[in-house]
């Protein structure tokens, strides 16, 4: 069977649940009923690494879209993400500008 621990403390005490507890499995489901993630992490555009909750120093830029007349088109954009790391280094620029010469953004830089 199994084995159970019962730990106490002048502070807490705790002991195992009864043998027939099934603890509930926490699910994230959308509108349409379907599964989701709790959480997606993100990864930062320059490196791929994946930035941490802790990594106080990334940051995310969103870089909108315009039309021929110079103005914004609602809802396009192209995001970039960086990791403290990158900006630790001073790389942030040169980083940011081979992104955004690879999605077409700038030219001659």
């Amino acid at each position: 069977g199994d084995v159970c621990i019962v730990l106490s403390s002048p502070f807490f005490f705790y002991s195992c649940p009864p043998a027939n507890h099934t603890s509930p499995v926490q699910k994230m489901q959308n509108d349409e009923g379907l599964l989701v993630e709790l959480y997606v992490p993100r990864k930062c555009s320059a490196t791929n690494r994946l930035i941490h909750a802790k990594d106080h120093a990334s940051v995310q830029i969103n870089v909108g879209r315009v039309d021929e007349n110079g103005r914004y088109i609602k809802g396009e954009n192209d995001t970039f993400v960086l990791c403290g790391f990158i900006r630790k280094r001073g790389q942030s620029d040169a980083s940011l500008n081979r992104l955004a010469r690879e999605k077409g953004l700038l030219k001659r830089v």
